[in-house]
């Protein structure tokens, strides 16, 4: 959920929607869905119709007949009358039109990543191709002239310790070069947003039901890979818990980028956790990759039922160029 609007939006706001609800088969299908009842629709399960109580409800997809790119979704609270046609006819032309503009945003971004990728692999193939060349005939020359100045300590030992930089310097910038070409891979295959949406997808199976994601902030951007692959290990060992323990019929996972903190919350329904088992040693990984990355975890008891698991960590402050320090 990208936008909402309405009462109780801000329950709603950022929540990932399982393949099991409307506005999944919506997507998936392209056709638009009208509900007497949402929240009781035997039709689909998830969602917001999990969250807050909803009554009439349609839902139109946003694209063309080639893709859709979203489902625009409209709903009543519980015991109000059912959309008028004139509401509907309204609701779908807004939805033509907001196709559009996604459409020309999307074409924008497009063109503006090409431009970036290709800058980069210009960048990186420059680095390589002349930069370190050069780098490395000044170092060999010097290597040939320190030959010639054996018999002048101090002259060798400064010629010597430059050939050293020169050698440190081309280490740097192949770093540097595959650090742009690992970034472009990265931002191709998919961020945190994507991998966070798969690992909760996977525990769907042993959980009996699909969990609630709600993500905020720029999980994509702001969060290292270092971050991220402990964030999505915590998840899978909390989301594993639950469903071996747990007895629970709901799980809400939050993950938050914020004010350069990365929190990561598990909360479900279940019989709760007793004192002893916070000594398991699945919890004490949670924890020890919390403090790897100098942060926090603890595990809690909710009320009236169940567990919440809170995963904190602080990310890298940047720099005025915008890099990471």
């Amino acid at each position: 959920m990208e936008a909402a609007a309405g009462e109780a939006a801000d329950k709603v706001l950022g929540l990932a929607l399982p393949t099991t609800t409307l506005a999944a088969k919506v997507f998936a299908t392209g056709e638009p869905i009208t509900s007497e009842a949402l929240s009781d629709d035997a039709r689909g399960s998830g969602g917001s119709a999990s969250v807050v109580r909803l009554g009439p409800a349609f839902f139109v997809p946003v694209g063309d007949s080639k893709r859709v790119r979203g489902v625009l979704q409209v709903a009543n609270l519980p015991g109000r009358p059912p959309f008028s046609e004139s509401v509907l006819d309204m609701v779908y032309t807004f939805a033509d039109q907001a196709a559009l503009a996604l459409k020309i945003a999307e074409h924008r971004q497009e063109t503006e990543q090409l431009t970036l990728f290709g800058d980069r692999d210009r960048i990186a193939r420059d680095l390589h191709d002349q930069v370190i060349q050069r780098l490395f005939a000044d170092g060999l020359a010097l290597q040939a002239v320190l030959g010639h100045v054996r018999d002048l300590p101090t002259v060798s030992e400064r010629i010597a310790r430059v050939v050293d930089d020169l050698d440190d310097t081309i280490k740097i910038i192949r770093s540097t070069v595959f650090g742009l070409q690992h970034r472009d891979r990265q931002q191709r295959t998919g961020g945190l947003r994507a991998r966070l949406l798969v690992v909760t997808d996977e525990a769907t199976q042993s959980l009996g039901f699909a969990p609630a994601l709600r993500m905020t902030g720029l999980l994509d951007t702001e969060v290292p890979d270092t971050h991220a692959g402990h964030a999505l290990a915590v998840l899978r060992e909390a989301l594993s818990n639950t469903a071996r323990h747990a007895g629970a019929t709901a799980v809400e996972v939050t993950a938050e980028a914020a004010g350069r903190t990365l929190r990561l919350t598990v909360a479900d329904n279940g019989r709760g956790i007793a004192p002893a088992v916070t000594r398991r040693s699945g919890l004490a990984n949670l924890r020890s990759r919390a403090e790897e990355l100098g942060g926090t975890f603890c595990v809690a008891r909710r009320d009236p039922a169940g567990t919440r698991l809170e995963w904190t960590v602080p990310l890298p402050a940047r720099d005025a160029t915008g890099q990471e320090g």
